[in-house]
């Protein structure tokens, strides 16, 4: 199991982890075109908790994220903004309750 946080009551696994039940494929999705760089992981974060929440479930696992340069014509035309965006993706499942205090008590003990 990789990396574990907690965010708006969802748990993060960056990696594999033991789950019940697989709920959906989650993919961040930009919501302005302008000013991505000013954004944050926590932008990503709440995005895919939110769509977590909408089909039940209690974890995103396989969690990647980061920053990506856009294409070079795209970079000429927004010179004057930014040319970064945030890109993340994971799969939203239901893990059981004894895999969720396993990875609170995890936390607690960093």
């Amino acid at each position: 199991m990789g990396y574990c946080s907690i965010f708006e009551g969802i748990i993060f696994v960056e990696g594999q982890c033991e789950y019940l039940q697989f709920r959906a494929n989650l993919e961040y999705t930009k919501d302005s075109f302008y000013n991505q760089q000013m954004k944050s992981l926590d932008t990503v974060k709440h995005q895919l908790a939110e769509k977590a929440k909408a089909v039940g479930a209690n974890a995103v696992i396989n969690f990647q994220y980061g920053q990506k340069n856009t294409s070079f014509f795209r970079s000429l035309l927004l010179m004057l903004d930014d040319n970064i965006k945030w890109y993340g993706t994971g799969q939203a499942v239901i893990l059981s309750d004894e895999k969720v205090m396993e990875i609170v008590e995890k936390i607690k003990n960093r």
